[in-house]
């Protein structure tokens, strides 16, 4: 299993790919939009309780911006998904919640990884991804659509 980081950059791969399927196909919202209601909240979970609770003693400002960013992230998600897929505000909405989705993997993977790599042990990392991979999981598990 990868370590942590690179499950991490996967999963802002994933995100940013449905992204761009929201934006440019229509024919497929409908099913993209129930993915990233899925993959989204529980990728910021999974973060927060493997590498952010891991980091929060030893780098707690980067953390505690981290953990605003996602709060930011969350509070957007929600104004989305109670927008009708076909209002004319739908669209404005969409690159909006992406704009601070990327913002926040940006800062992540420049600050937050340095900061990991760092402070964090190889083996530790690695240790880190199977919970990651199980925290995530767990919360899809929970998620209404």
């Amino acid at each position: 299993m990868p370590q942590i980081l690179e499950l991490i950059r996967e999963d802002h791969e994933l995100i940013r790919g449905l992204f761009d399927e929201l934006e440019s196909s229509p024919e497929a919202r409908d099913v993209r939009c129930i993915t990233l209601r899925r993959e989204l909240p529980g990728h910021i979970y999974a973060e927060e309780v493997t590498l952010y609770a891991y980091l929060r003693d030893t780098v707690p400002e980067e953390i505690r911006r981290s953990l605003d960013e996602h709060a930011r992230v969350r509070d957007t998600l929600a104004r989305f998904e109670r927008i009708p897929l076909r209002d004319a505000d739908w669209m404005p909405a969409l690159v909006n919640l992406r704009r601070e989705v990327e913002e926040h993997f940006a800062t992540e993977e420049t600050d937050v990884f340095v900061l990991a790599e760092r402070h964090i042990d190889a083996g530790v990392l690695f240790e880190l991804s199977e919970i990651f991979q199980e925290e995530k999981e767990k919360a899809a598990r929970y998620v209404t659509v």
